[in-house]
C-alpha cells in the first residue's frame, strides 16, 4: 500500500485528502495523519517539521516522495487525475510546479499557529 502521510489539522489538507480518499480505489492508499501516525516520520526519518511543511507518501517499494512528487504518486491511482501526473513531469511543467508548491506550502506553514515548531 501506499502510505499518505498528510496534516488533518490543516482545513485545506482535510479536505483535499476526504476528496482523494473517496475518489480513490480500494486497498491503493493508506491515508495516515501525520499527527497520530508519529512512529512512520521515526522509521522513514521525517522530521515533524517537514511533514508539517509538505505532504509525503512512501511508494509500494518503500521509497520516500515528498511535495508535489506525493501529489504526482496519488494522482497516478486517482481515476480522471492519471494525465495531470504525466503533465507535472514533463520537463518544463515540473520545476516550475515544484516552486509553486514550496510557495505555497511555506505560505500555508507560516499562517497556521500549530506550525510553529523548531
Amino acid at each position: 500500500m501506499i502510505k499518505i502521510l498528510f496534516d488533518n489539522q490543516c482545513n485545506i489538507c482535510k479536505k483535499e485528502i476526504r476528496y482523494y480518499k473517496s475518489i480513490a480505489p480500494t486497498n491503493i492508499f493508506l491515508w495516515c495523519n501525520l499527527h497520530t501516525n508519529k512512529d512512520l516520520l521515526n522509521k522513514y526519518q521525517i522530521t515533524y517539521k517537514d511533514a508539517l511543511l509538505s505532504l509525503h507518501a512512501i511508494d509500494e517499494n518503500e521509497m520516500l516522495h515528498k511535495g508535489i512528487d506525493a501529489f504526482c504518486l496519488i494522482w497516478k491511482h486517482l481515476r480522471g487525475w492519471r494525465c495531470l501526473s504525466i503533465v507535472i513531469k514533463l520537463p518544463i511543467i515540473y520545476p516550475m510546479s515544484k516552486i509553486a508548491y514550496q510557495y505555497f506550502a511555506s505560505w500555508r506553514f507560516n499562517r497556521l499557529n500549530y506550525c510553529r515548531v523548531n
